[in-house]
Formats: structure tokens, sequence, C-alpha cells
């Protein structure tokens, strides 16, 4: 338990640290001031400064410990603030990756984050890109590249231990949390219902939108490219038409029971008896998208629009463009290509021959139909996204092709 004066004396300090903002990050500042503040004592689970979940709104809990014995600089009072902000912007609180190394995942999703705040506003234990000195990380990444650079470097070329200095690095982090103990209350949030982690979100967004309306067109283009960018397509684009949690829960449950036919004569590597089955951590969803010459503009901003959010979800998605045939294939990293490749007829064939050969866990096509039924069957579980001028549900060519359909509606 904290006393009330010096819970008055850190909230009014805290109040120091968003006037500072202010003047500074107009932005970062009126986020500030949307989160509830709550100072914690002893035995609370947030030992330093934390974003999490309070009484039905995001909080900033801070400890007072922490905030008068070890962030005693205005300089990393400002600076660890501002940190706290980017990981909401970023939306790392609301990242649900159970199979992966809790220790890596809090260090990428810091890699990404302290990229935006000056090294002297942040505490000497933090953790930057130049901390890995050999390893030569790309910036402006996302957590998940960070986190599998992290990976490769704690198993060493050998897929051991190397023994190098990042090495050495990860193990003193792993002993000596750097901070990352500032991650804990994102627990409580994973461990929620996804209608409540859905609410959270949409929470966020309005704090993010409110954010934006009160910051001035300058302080807005001063902000770094790369998070006013994010932020964009975060905050101001249009709200998704479908249902994308809903759509993957559904080829879960196909894409289960599909990898469970196709591994059942294949030896568990612990007992050397069949059947062996196969855990996934991820979605790895391969998005078609119709590049033919009736698919418009305003249809790619609407696709890509919905791959976004789908992206959101936590899905790993690759796409492929294609009209008679695959012209490329990369992953979506957040990003909607400037132009894509074909503009002439239209032949599902050969979309799909390519998707049976890489077996993601689920295909989803999006076009307008306008093409000859398709001659060869999936092998994973596909869900046809269909532009609003395209064809209709009573309509032959809606019936001819094989799997899920949905209509893109206003």
């Amino acid at each position: 338990m904290t006393t009330v004066s010096t819970t008055s004396r850190i909230l009014d300090e805290l109040a120091r640290t968003g006037i500072d903002l202010l003047l500074e990050e107009p932005f970062y500042a009126h986020v500030f001031g949307t989160l509830n503040k709550e100072v914690v004592g002893a035995g609370h689970q947030v030992d330093t400064l934390a974003v999490g979940q309070g009484h039905h709104a995001l909080t900033l809990f801070v400890n007072a410990g922490f905030w008068d014995q070890v962030l005693t600089d205005p300089r990393h009072r400002y600076g660890v603030v501002k940190h706290e902000i980017l990981h909401l912007v970023f939306r790392h609180l609301f990242v649900k990756e159970p199979f992966l190394d809790p220790l890596l995942l809090n260090v990428a999703f810091d890699l990404v984050v302290n990229q935006y705040v000056h090294r002297d506003q942040l505490p000497e234990d933090s953790i930057f890109l130049e901390s890995f000195p050999d390893k030569a990380l790309k910036p402006d990444q996302t957590w998940y590249y960070y986190y599998k650079q992290l990976e490769t470097m704690q198993r060493g070329r050998s897929g051991t231990a190397s023994g190098t200095p990042e090495q050495d690095l990860l193990n003193n982090i792993r002993s000596d949390t750097h901070g990352m103990e500032r991650h804990q209350p994102w627990r409580e949030i994973r461990n929620r219902s996804e209608l409540e982690r859905d609410a959270m979100e949409l929470h966020l967004d309005s704090l993010l939108r409110t954010a934006h309306q009160r910051t001035s067109a300058h302080a807005w283009g001063a902000m770094p490219g790369e998070v006013r960018e994010i932020l964009e397509q975060l905050v101001l684009r249009p709200a998704p038409l479908i249902h994308w949690r809903q759509i993957l829960r559904l080829f879960a449950e196909s894409a289960a029971r599909t990898r469970l036919k196709n591994t059942i004569k294949r030896p568990s590597k612990r007992y050397g008896t069949v059947p062996g089955l196969k855990v996934r951590p991820r979605q790895r969803l391969l998005v078609a998208v119709d590049t033919s010459g009736s698919v418009g503009q305003e249809d790619f901003t609407a696709f890509f629009n919905e791959v976004f959010h789908l992206w959101r979800t936590g899905a790993q998605v690759e796409i492929i463009e294609a009209d008679t045939k695959v012209y490329r294939q990369y992953p979506y990293l957040g990003r909607t290509p400037e132009q894509v490749s074909g503009r002439g007829g239209t032949d599902f064939n050969a979309a799909l021959e390519h998707a049976n050969r890489i077996r993601p866990d689920g295909l989803i096509f999006f076009t307008d139909g306008y093409a000859d039924k398709p001659g060869i069957r999936p092998r994973m579980p596909v869900l046809w996204v269909i532009t609003r001028r395209g064809i209709e549900p009573n309509q032959s060519a809606w019936a001819a092709l094989p799997g899920r359909k949905v209509k893109m509606h206003q």
C-alpha cells in the first residue's frame, strides 16, 4: 500500500511528465492523458511501470518504489512513459503467442519500440538494436522479425548455445530481466476471453483516434514516418467488413482435421508409433489476390484493407498475385503494395495449383468471381471473398466455387 500523500505526489510528477510530452511530442501526450493512472506499492504484480488492464480501462500502473528509487531522472521518466505508449501503438500487449519463448518475445517488443525513444531517455539496462552488433539487425522491422533473429542467436549455428557475446547478453537478460517485468500485466489481457480482448482493442482504438484528433497537423507530420504510417493504418483505415476472428476459427477447425488426416501415417518421434500429429504454433494463411483486368483499383483497396485486419489477428499471411498465372508471392507485413502484377484474364486453376504445392492452413481468394469453374481441387480449406460488383449467390458461378463464399457488402 502507498500513502495518500505519496500517491498524490507521484500523480503530480506524472502530470509534469505529461506536460513535457505535450511540449515535445503532443500525440504521445494525448494518449497519456486518456490513460487511467494508478500508483501501486510493494506486493503488486507491477514492480516498475507498465500499461495493463485496470478497472474497465487501460491503465498506466506506477510502482512507487521504482518511481522514487530507480526512475529518478526526469529524462528516464519521460522515456519510459513514451516506451509504454509505443507498446500500445504497436499493440504488443494483445499479441498472444503461447508457443514462443516469452523472454525472447519481450526483447523483440522492446527492440521495436526503443528505436523511437532517444537512448539518453531510457535506463542503461534497456535493449537496443546496437545491443547485438554482430547480428546487424535491420531497423523498422516487425516484432516477429526480431524474434526470429533472437531465436537464431540463442540456438547458435549448431542449434545449441553458441557462447557469443549476443548469447551471453541473452543469458544475462534471462537472469536479470532488464525491465522485462514491465510486460507482466499483459499476461492477464492475453488470458481474457476473445470477446474481452476485442473490447479492449476497441477501447484502445478509441484512445488513439482521440489522440490523433487532438494532435495538430504540424505535430502529426513531425512524428517518425514509420510510427505515423502504423497509426494511420490502425486508426484511420476503414473497419473490416468481415469478422476475421470467426473465419479463422473455422479455418483452424478445418485445417486441424486436414492435418490429422494427412499425418496419420507419420510415426511419433517420441514413441516411434502412429499416429504422429504435427502442432503448428501460428496459422499460416495464403491470400490469393485476383489481379485480372475486371478487378478495379477500388476493389484492390478493399482487398488489402481486409488483409490488414486479417493480419492483425496474428495470422502469418502470404500474398500471391494471380490472373491466369501466379506472378509473385510475398509475406504480408502490414503494408499495401504500390502496384500489382497481372491485369489479364482470369483462371483460378493456377492459384489453386500453387496453393496445393505449398499447403497453407487455409486459402483466402479475393476475386470478383468472373471465371470458368476451376478444375483443380484445393487440398486445404478455402474462403472466396467476392467483390461488391462480383458474382451473386444465386448464380451458378457462385455454386461452382469449392469452399466457403462471402460477399463484400458495404
